[in-house]
């Protein structure tokens, strides 16, 4: 997971900053934007595994 968390990052970086409060994923129902993803991935939070594997399943990283 640690290769999808790398490749996110960079991917994060390379997001214009008005399009960061777009929404990337629905997880539980629930809307994650690029900036809410990119804080539990950062921070290695069981949410932020759950969006990375999502991202890898529709196709993102």
């Amino acid at each position: 997971m640690e290769d999808k968390r790398a490749e996110f990052l960079r991917a994060y970086a390379k997001v214009p900053d008005n399009l960061r409060d777009d929404i990337l994923v629905v997880i539980d129902k629930e809307p994650y934007t690029w900036i809410t993803a990119y804080l539990e991935i950062k921070e290695n939070t069981d949410l932020g595994e759950k969006i990375l594997k999502a991202l890898g399943d529709i196709g993102i990283l």
